[in-house]
């Protein structure tokens, strides 16, 4: 049950970061274009701290408790950016010498995820419409 109420506490902090962060980047940066710059930057950010958190997990505490990692890569980072879960699981995949499954995971998710939004969307239009 702790692990769970971690979870939710980092989730709760990482969408907090990723509004604040999605603001700031907004109202500093993006006036003049359509560019959606704020969730890119949250998304390669998160992508990037993503990157060393799992490294110091992974290769120099590997005693770390289970729940600090639930709290930090699931909560946190979940909860800032799903991007920097879809990177690591690409990450671990082509680490691990699985190539081939890497880019079959990368280019379904992005193509699939974005064919399922838009069909969600129409969908919903034709129903409720």
């Amino acid at each position: 049950m702790i692990n769970i109420f971690l979870i939710g506490l980092g989730g709760a902090l990482g969408a907090i970061l990723r509004y604040l962060t999605s603001e700031a980047i907004t109202k500093n940066f993006t006036a003049a274009t359509r560019f959606p710059l704020a969730t890119f930057f949250v998304n390669v950010f998160g992508c990037f701290i993503a990157g060393i958190i799992y490294y110091f997990i992974i290769k120099n505490f590997d005693g770390i408790d289970a729940k600090l990692k639930n709290f930090l890569l699931v909560g946190l980072l979940g909860g800032y950016t799903t991007f920097s879960a879809f990177s690591l699981d690409f990450f671990r995949l082509a680490s691990a010498g699985q190539n081939l499954q890497a880019v079959v995971y990368a280019l379904s998710s992005v193509i699939l995820s974005i064919a399922a939004l838009f069909f969600g969307f129409y969908s919903a239009k034709l129903l409720f419409s």
